[in-house]
């Protein structure tokens, strides 16, 4: 009978070492349930990295937070015709995206008080803004 002692004893450890393994599997896959069951009940909370994009529902706001991510894209989309103004001696400059999705830009330099100013933004930098960022509900000049 002591033969057969030996083979029992790593079965049995085998056993152990394999309820271990599942055990901590199990504790992962429900940490990973409870993170994916989290929801933020305050969307200020939610970090600028985290937000992603997406056209506004009817009635929903921006947060402080959600307004600096669509400013850094509008502002990336305005970098692209800004060296085309400032050839003229002019500028353009994103004042702001409001809570709604509406950008507000300005002209500087020659362009400020420019007659045409307000073409250039209607068939440019509003276009332009409006194309490549179709989130935006509107882009509206101020002060030209």
């Amino acid at each position: 009978m002591s033969e057969n002692t030996p083979d029992k004893e790593p079965a049995v450890q085998a056993d152990k070492t394999k309820s271990s393994a599942e055990t901590e599997t199990t504790a992962d896959e429900k940490e990973n349930k409870e993170n994916s069951e989290q929801v933020i009940e305050n969307p200020e909370d939610v970090k600028e990295e985290e937000y992603k994009i997406h056209p506004l529902a009817e009635g929903e706001k921006l947060t402080r937070a959600q307004r600096n991510v669509w400013e850094e894209r509008a502002n990336e989309i305005i970098e692209k015709i800004r060296p085309y103004i400032q050839h003229d001696g002019g500028d353009v400059e994103l004042l702001g995206i409001d809570e709604d999705g509406i950008a507000y830009v300005t002209f500087l330099g020659a362009c400020a008080g420019c007659m045409m100013a307000g073409e250039d933004f209607s068939t440019g930098i509003r276009l332009l803004l409006l194309d490549e960022f179709p989130e935006l509900k509107e882009v509206v000049l101020v002060g030209a």
